[in-house]
């Protein structure tokens, strides 16, 4: 699961890394609005287009591949959301 990630990678950090993580976080907006589904896939397009920049179509067509070759089983949602 990923917040036990988090909560571990968090236990590895040095002092002075807890507390800009700390001041990041106290930054942070008090509550999040969902995002709509157009909202989220404009973010992922975006996402994935500034991940394109700098590679070849050779680049960009294996990765492709390799993300298609195998199947793999679908997430469980509910892990994602609260």
């Amino acid at each position: 699961m990923v917040f036990e990630e988090i909560l571990r990678a968090v236990a590895e950090l040095s002092d002075n890394e807890r507390q800009l993580l700390r001041k990041h976080i106290d930054e942070l907006p008090g509550k999040s609005t969902p995002l709509t589904p157009k909202e989220r896939t404009r973010r992922l397009n975006a996402a994935m287009d500034s991940l394109a920049d700098g590679l070849t179509q050779a680049q960009l067509d294996e990765m492709t591949a390799a993300m298609t070759e195998d199947y793999i089983e679908a997430w469980d949602e509910s892990e994602w959301t609260q």
